[in-house]
């Protein structure tokens, strides 16, 4: 049961109108008011005004070093087996059932709801996690479809599009099952099949279903825009894209002209909100950054193709982001620290690199804001080459992190020492809610090894052990006796917001605190120092420790890390060797790898699947104030 304080919190935070207009959307939903401006209707009853597409006149011409991994994906789609969350591969069958959760056993529907309820009428909270019904309906096969097809002109790949997206249809009519349940996913549903019908020949037989498919999309998401704007997130931004990506496919409409002009006006809004001067972004989330600046590379191109103009507002917006990014992914690998939600999105997959490398999005948006691409050549560069024209043309600039950066209203410091570095999460005021219960978070990257990094998400709704890795128990912090310093209310809510302290130190370093344990009597500071040898020093001060039991936990590399007396540990693997030690305060000190029965010594680089990691918990019983180092120190 919530304590009355969570609820004060709430209001605190989240405002009294937010509270307000959450309780109307209930009552609205409750009352069918929804379900009247969403009809369930067949598809021949939806209008089909005059649909124009932007047909592209020839596909990138094809580098040898973007390879052909997508071939193999394509032919498996044709084989029935599909890839979720840009990793696993799913034996779903062609076509998939597209109410089947791919995340469960065989048979596992939506918790014995029937597919062809009205879909204000389905809840999410039914066995297993929603995404796995959704994530097919994505349609994130139809890029890998089309990038085949681009390499060898089989017209199978083609065939197989258009035989999957009429049985989508047929089985899910407007606004019935839990497919329609969400304007986002009908907005990356929507530029999935723009993406690809503008690179195949559309048959005469589907251009009707085509425009009632474009629609009944831009009706639902309308009808329901309030309540995606209203989370202050992703998913405004992404259905105000999915608005104006209808809109333009519908140049005669009058309806569809309203629905540019509303998208426009509410994006322009949301991104002076959401996008922070410092080009980080509301969701606090490493991979909802990567959703925003593919929502805005992808408006651009739209509005581009219709002969727009583009807002400057739209421009800045990206370039904020870009540049924020720019310094977290690592130029060489295109990875970066995993912070906040990590739900498998990655809604423009057009690379053939993993799904933790950056590079793709951020050659996109180089290429389509500012006139140029970063760093050297790669696969990364095909994501460019399908959004904008001439990119071949396009000049190639250096791409240099700067060594000490500090995004402030973010949250977000790193500082680099030769090639090392450290990432922290310290937000001084969260503008917005937190992703995850980060304050304090350390990452340490040692000759582009992630030595000690964050733990992921693992998943939104599963009785399984992981989803606890957003706590701060598991991330590279400390925690006092066993407390955390906010507890989730919701899903997707963490209450109270902590408030923290940064400040800039002589030499490089950065002081930080947050008073997630001040009701506890507990103050505790930090300070981050380069090191030696590309390493790294973390100093702690915690007053008022006196009686408590303080815990540091680190997540470490997935390596045979040996421990020395109770004072460091050290692991050579690979041609490298790395040592982490402490001082400060009689300790016991623990290593453990893949713990059976808690999330400790796991992390979830991908959605819902979890990898063995090294968990180092450092435990001190505290009988006064504690002074604690940490130092990271490669020794090769």
């Amino acid at each position: 049961m919530r304590h009355p304080a969570q609820y004060l919190a709430l209001l605190r935070h989240m405002g009294p109108g937010w509270m307000c207009y959450r309780l109307g959307h209930a009552l609205r939903r409750r009352s069918g008011l929804l379900r009247k401006a969403t009809p369930a209707v067949p598809w021949d009853q939806v209008r089909a005004p005059r649909l124009a597409l932007f047909l592209k006149a020839q596909v990138p011409a094809m580098a040898d070093s973007w390879g052909d991994a997508c071939l193999k994906e394509a032919e498996a789609i044709l084989a029935g087996r599909f890839r979720l969350f840009s990793r696993r591969e799913a034996e779903a069958g062609f076509p998939p059932d597209w109410h089947r959760n791919q995340l469960v056993a065989a048979g596992g529907g939506m918790a014995g709801q029937a597919p062809l309820r009205h879909w204000t009428e389905i809840s999410d909270a039914g066995r297993g996690d929603i995404k796995g019904v959704w994530e097919l309906s994505r349609f994130p096969w139809a890029f890998p479809l089309v990038r085949a097809r681009a390499r060898n002109g089989d017209p199978r790949f083609a065939a197989a599009f258009w035989r999957l997206f009429e049985d989508w249809c047929v089985r899910n009519p407007p606004n019935l099952g839990p497919n329609w349940m969400c304007g986002q996913e009908a907005t990356f549903r929507l530029m999935a099949t723009v993406f690809a019908v503008e690179s195949f020949e559309i048959p005469e037989a589907h251009r009707l279903i085509l425009t009632r498919f474009v629609v009944a999309t831009g009706q639902r998401i309308s009808a329901h825009l309030d309540y995606a704007l209203s989370q202050k997130n992703n998913h405004g931004i992404s259905e105000c894209v999915g608005l104006i990506t209808a809109g333009l496919l519908l140049p005669d409409d009058p309806i569809a002209a309203g629905w540019i002009a509303r998208g426009l006006q509410h994006l322009d809004t949301q991104l002076a909100e959401l996008v922070y001067a410092d080009g980080g972004f509301s969701q606090h989330s490493l991979i909802y950054h990567r959703v925003l600046l593919h929502d805005l590379c992808w408006c651009r191109r739209r509005m581009e193709q219709a002969g727009r103009t583009i807002p400057p507002w739209l421009n800045a917006a990206a370039q904020r982001g870009l540049e924020h990014l720019l310094q977290v992914a690592d130029p060489q690998t295109g990875r970066a620290p995993l912070y906040g939600s990590n739900d498998g999105a990655n809604v423009l997959p057009l690379a053939d690199v993993d799904y933790l490398d950056l590079r793709p999005v951020i050659q996109m948006t180089s290429a389509l804001f500012q006139g140029k691409l970063m760093g050297t050549p790669g696969p990364w560069d095909e994501a460019a080459a399908w959004l904008s024209e001439d990119w071949q043309a396009l000049p190639r600039t250096p791409w240099v992190p700067q060594p000490r950066w500090h995004a402030a209203a973010a949250g977000n410091f790193q500082l680099w020492n030769g090639d090392g570095r450290l990432f922290l999460r310290c937000p001084t005021r969260f503008r917005h809610r937190p992703a995850q219960a980060d304050m304090a978070h350390v990452d340490i990257w040692l000759e582009g090894q992630a030595v000690a990094s964050d733990g992921g998400s693992f998943s939104y709704n599963s009785s399984e052990r992981f989803t606890a890795l957003g706590a701060a128990c598991h991330h590279n912090a400390l925690t006092v006796d066993g407390r955390e310093p906010m507890k989730k209310f919701s899903r997707f809510l963490y209450l109270p917001w902590p408030k923290g302290t940064v400040s800039s130190l002589d030499g490089g370093g950065l002081r930080y605190s947050h008073d997630g344990y001040a009701n506890a009597g507990v103050h505790w500071t930090s300070e981050v120092w380069p090191g030696v040898r590309g390493g790294f020093v973390v100093r702690d001060l915690v007053r008022g420790a006196a009686g408590h039991q303080l815990t540091w936990s680190w997540r470490l590399a997935d390596l045979p890390w040996l421990l020395e007396q109770d004072s460091a540990v050290h692991v050579q693997a690979s041609g490298r060797s790395y040592r982490i030690r402490w001082s400060g305060a009689p300790s016991t000190s623990r290593l453990m790898r893949a713990d059976g029965t808690t999330a400790h010594g796991w992390w979830s680089p991908y959605y819902a699947e979890v990898q063995p990691a090294v968990a180092l918990l450092l435990e001190v019983g505290a009988t006064g104030d504690i002074e604690w180092t940490t130092e990271f120190l490669p020794e090769n």
